[in-house]
């Protein structure tokens, strides 16, 4: 969808920087062949087009005339831009600004324009991108050439396609289309068939769409445009599958796919397969579409491409809900928010560092123009120094004014910039108050996950006995009731009142464990006593029935603290549990090591490691959530280690981690010698808060 604005953007850079006029130092062939040597480097990556254009001005910086330096520099922006390196682009470019300050050619104000939009468009900035796209069309006039008008009228109609504003990026469009007709360029017009599609697609309008991309089809195969003849494909591929075509957009997108592959275009061939992956979806083919999925995720980070990247994580979320894999979802979805979090980070920072630019550049101009004034002061002074007294005045009420203007302006860019950061600190907050909710949610829906089978039993049983002890009033009211049939109801109804009883106490036991996620649980008496023997009774307790036998081994130097023993052996009990439920599944010796060791600021480090079969990087994030276990279905609530990370924080006032190790699970608890020390601390700090 970004073929036509690169496309355009990239030939009015050619035309515009061809058309600079200025007194060359060095000559024109010479020129063109450091030009080549830029092109050349390019072709292997936009990285090495930007080395290739630092290396030439480094050695050539003397011979070059402005405008070749400009030039150079223009280069440079445009690889910035293709290697996603936006800041760098923008700051290249307000170097430009700088640089052609003494240079009246509004051929280089529009190639900045033009640059600049496409820097905005790439990361999705599009009213800055509008912005600077208007500036452009303001200035196209004045350079005599109607294809540069229509050119930043395709541009602009691109810009208002993404903001929604169809009818306007219509008519911009058409201007266009028209215009590459009557100046008969075949090239061109496939570019207006292939725009007014995409605005027929997205109002719905798909049998014109087909119309007008099958026709953009034909023309670039006739001139044998075959880079952008994918774009005709996955355009029709697009709209096939809005038809349901699914048959004949599966072949179009893989057409457009092998097209864009055999031009080296592999990032661009991530919105063809984006289409296919939903195409097999609709077609229930979830094992291809999973592996497609995964596939355009690994490209996207690769090339550093936030949007395919995000579609794909979405696709992928509902892909997963839709086949019943729910935990994948919400990971999936998890990463699709933290994609768009980072997306909307990098354009808040190149916004910033665009407003921080041109502030600077405001400021570097005036200081310009205040060098140019004062030197013009001094010409004069000498010419007539009659009218000194007269110049000083003016030229200090310049100053002053131009002074104002600048003091004005900055305030103004200076509120901007608070605006700004308001709305992030705004956003921040909404990102915080949605994750609040996700994790209320999880808790809400896993409490009632658990709740529901047992109290599911207990009104079955009832609603069971109920209809027994209705058939049984109804026999003895028609005097059919007989001894047999009183006894099995009696051993029926004990049955379910066994059941009810039995569920009913399941239920209880699991509202009990559930109270121990409570950050306000009961706890017991304040104690002192020695860690190390504590911790030994504890382990020798809870692993001498266990079969096999587990080996634990207690180290460290002896320390006596001040805290809830109660809660500390429950932390302990819970971390054996684990080990032995999820940790100890396949090992042939299981082992608990235990050290203690002092850390800083009064506080105690117990350092707990099994040799079991360790957590993955990905549960480790989400391993103290409620509810969460990898033995859903088999028994396990998914409580235990909540349950530590609330006893440990809440209660003890200390801190729990779960560290990366790949030799088993390895936990580190801090608690303070004295809690109570600790206690009085964190009241002080709410005070001062």
């Amino acid at each position: 969808m970004k073929e036509c604005s690169r496309f355009v953007s990239l030939y009015t850079l050619i035309i515009i920087c061809a058309s600079f006029y200025t007194v060359a130092k060095m000559p024109d062939n010479d020129f063109n062949a450091l030009r080549m040597q830029v092109s050349a480097a390019n072709k292997s990556s936009p990285l090495a087009g930007i080395t290739k254009v630092d290396e030439l001005l480094a050695l050539h910086s003397e011979s070059l005339a402005p405008s070749q330096h400009i030039r150079l520099l223009y280069l440079k922006s445009w690889y910035q831009i293709n290697a996603d390196r936006i800041k760098e682009a923008m700051a290249t470019l307000a170097k430009t600004r700088l640089l052609a300050t003494k240079i009246k050619e509004p051929g280089i104000l529009y190639s900045y324009y033009s640059i600049s939009a496409s820097a905005f468009s790439n990361v999705e900035l599009y009213e800055l991108a509008l912005e600077n796209n208007l500036k452009a069309y303001d200035i196209a006039p004045v350079l005599n050439r109607p294809e540069f008008i229509h050119q930043t009228e395709n541009n602009i109609g691109h810009i208002y396609l993404k903001l929604g504003l169809i009818d306007e990026a219509e008519t911009y469009f058409k201007r266009f289309y028209d215009s590459a007709v009557k100046l008969n360029q075949p090239s061109q017009q496939a570019t207006g068939l292939n725009n007014l599609g995409e605005a027929a697609f997205l109002k719905g309008d798909f049998n014109n769409a087909h119309l007008l991309h099958q026709k953009a089809l034909t023309l670039r195969r006739k001139h044998n445009y075959e880079y952008h003849e994918a774009w005709s494909l996955y355009n029709l591929g697009r709209v096939y599958t809005k038809q349901a075509l699914y048959i004949k957009a599966e072949h179009h997108l893989k057409l457009a796919i092998d097209k864009w592959h055999e031009q080296s275009a592999f990032s661009k061939a991530l919105l063809p397969k984006l289409e296919l992956a939903n195409v097999l979806i609709q077609q229930k083919h979830f094992n291809q579409a999973r592996l497609l999925i995964d596939e355009i995720i690994g490209a996207a980070k690769t090339f550093q491409l936030f949007t395919p990247l995000q579609k794909a994580q979405l696709l992928k979320s509902q892909l997963a809900r839709q086949i019943g894999e729910l935990n994948d979802a919400i990971i999936a979805l998890d990463e699709y928010n933290l994609s768009a979090k980072n997306f909307a980070n990098k354009q808040a920072s190149i916004g910033l560092a665009y407003m921080i630019s041109q502030t600077e550049l405001h400021t570097k101009e005036t200081a310009l123009q205040q060098l140019e004034q004062q030197h013009q002061l001094t010409l004069t002074t000498a010419k007539a120094q009659r009218q000194r007294t007269w110049i000083l005045l003016l030229s200090a009420l310049i100053i002053i004014l131009i002074t104002s203007i600048f003091i004005y302006r900055l305030n103004k860019r200076k509120h901007q910039l608070q605006q700004l950061i308001i709305r992030l600190e705004n956003t921040q907050e909404k990102l915080i108050e949605s994750e609040k909710m996700r994790a209320m949610t999880t808790l809400v829906s896993g409490m009632a996950h658990q709740l529901n089978t047992p109290l599911g039993l207990v009104i079955t049983a009832n609603s069971t006995l109920q209809a027994q002890i209705k058939t049984l009033t109804h026999e003895f009211s028609e005097h059919k009731l007989t001894q047999s049939r009183m006894a099995e109801f009696i051993g029926g109804s004990t049955e379910l009142l066994s059941l009810a009883q039995n569920n009913t106490e399941k239920a209880a036991d699991l509202i009990q464990r559930f109270k121990m996620m409570s950050a306000k649980l009961q706890v017991s008496e304040l104690t002192s006593f020695e860690l190390i023997p504590f911790l030994r009774n504890t382990a020798l307790e809870l692993t001498t029935s266990q079969t096999p036998s587990i080996i634990c081994n207690i180290t460290g130097s002896d320390i006596t603290i001040t805290n809830y023993k109660s809660v500390l052996l429950k932390v302990m009990a819970q971390f054996i549990e684990n080990s032995i439920k999820h940790g100890f599944t396949t090992a042939s010796a299981p082992t608990i090591q235990i050290q203690v060791t002092n850390a800083l600021d009064h506080f105690v480090t117990i350092h707990y490691k099994d040799n079991g079969i360790g957590i993955t990087n990905t549960n480790r994030k989400q391993v103290f959530d409620p509810f969460y276990t990898t033995r859903l279905g088999e028994g396990s609530l998914g409580l235990g280690l909540n349950i530590i990370y609330n006893s440990v924080v809440h209660i003890m006032r200390g801190h729990v981690t779960c560290i990366e190790d790949s030799n088993g699970a390895y936990f580190v608890v801090n608690i303070p010698i004295d809690v109570q020390t600790a206690s009085s601390h964190d009241s002080e700090d709410s005070a001062q808060l």
